[in-house]
């Protein structure tokens, strides 16, 4: 599999889990994104993203939202009231910038470009909508930045056009995030082995952003194998948004990290041995063969004589029926456990 570096971590496999807390739509003003991305930085999350967007340019104004989270609304009046002024997302880049966590964004439209290149942002986002969008993802690619593209309403066919666009323009810094879109979405939706088909199929780093009330499917998601997690994060103190269903609070999105660093910690390597804890508890946790008689010099191993428990320090129970009728070279106490230079 192919990894690269997104901000200062690499992403890919035998990588730690690369945590993203969605940010856009979730604040409308600074002092709003401030808090947003102060808890980020407590929660260790390896970056923060946010939507450049406008809705003059990213619908039609006959456009209506049909989901549990919005209801049925207009598109545009929605979009027009979450957008973000150019000069608050200046700001909050420069903020989180130095606060010393990566930020990037995601356009909706080609026009989002200019304002993009000129925050100087690391990466490039791609949502769900646009990643049908093949002019926009050959623009971005020739950029020559890292790249996440949500393959939510996607087909893997129409997965593979989008790859084969970017990839094409020199660059291969991709990952994919298995999504979908809907919001939130029902767990029986989720269809997580869609996350190994795209990393069979492509040999890309493959994420998950998630938008399942709760945090069970997005852990679920890591452990089958996503080298990525993306999910929405809110304050309580911020304005509510129509994002906020699905969105995680700060101890939520904590609790998460914790359980993938857990998770990536107990994973381990594979390799069935003991481990260095059960070396020292294979001596007093486990069984061998004992003497269960003082036995004198010279005897003759009888099964009478010996049992089969703990501790484990004398020769293993799989030996059991070669240590009878073996002749003793020493005295053997009652319960001390048999070595074999002990016998002849």
């Amino acid at each position: 599999m192919k990894s690269f570096k997104l901000g200062n971590k690499i992403v890919g496999d035998n990588h730690p889990c690369y945590t993203i807390a969605e940010i856009g739509g979730l604040f409308q003003n600074f002092e709003e994104a401030v808090r947003l991305i102060d808890s980020a930085v407590e929660m260790n999350v390896d970056a923060v993203k946010f939507q450049t967007l406008e809705a003059e340019t990213i619908t039609t104004k006959n456009n209506f939202f049909d989901m549990e989270a919005t209801g049925n609304v207009s598109q545009y009046e929605i979009f027009k009231e979450f957008e973000l002024s150019k000069e608050l997302q200046k700001k909050v880049v420069k903020y989180a910038n130095k606060k010393n966590i990566t930020i990037f964004s995601a356009p909706s439209h080609m026009k989002d470009l200019d304002i993009m290149k000129e925050m100087d942002l690391p990466v490039f986002k791609i949502g769900s909508d646009l990643a049908c969008h093949i002019p926009l993802l050959k623009e971005i690619a020739k950029l020559g930045k890292p790249i996440i593209l949500s393959t939510g309403m996607c087909t893997l066919e129409e997965v593979r056009n989008s790859v084969d666009a970017i990839i094409s323009m020199g660059n291969e810094q991709l990952a994919l995030m298995h999504c979908v879109s809907n919001y939130p979405t029902k767990v029986e939706e989720e269809n997580l082995n869609a996350i190994l088909t795209m990393k069979k199929e492509f040999g890309l780093p493959v994420g998950m952003s998630d938008h399942c009330i709760g945090t069970t499917t997005t852990l679920a998601s890591v452990i089958m194998g996503a080298n990525l997690i993306e999910r929405h994060f809110r304050d309580i103190q911020n304005k509510p948004s129509p994002d906020d269903i699905h969105s995680l609070t700060k101890q939520e999105f904590s609790n998460l990290i914790q359980s993938i660093r857990d998770f990536e910690k107990a994973r381990g390597t594979g390799i069935k041995i003991p481990t260095k804890s059960e070396e020292k508890n294979r001596e007093k946790n486990r069984v061998s063969i004992i003497a269960m008689k003082k036995i004198p010099k010279g005897s003759i191993i009888q099964k009478n004589m010996i049992d089969i428990r703990r501790p484990g320090t004398g020769i293993q129970p799989i030996d059991f029926w070669k240590v009878i009728g073996k002749k003793t070279t020493k005295s053997i106490e009652e319960e001390e456990p048999l070595k074999w230079d002990f016998l002849e």
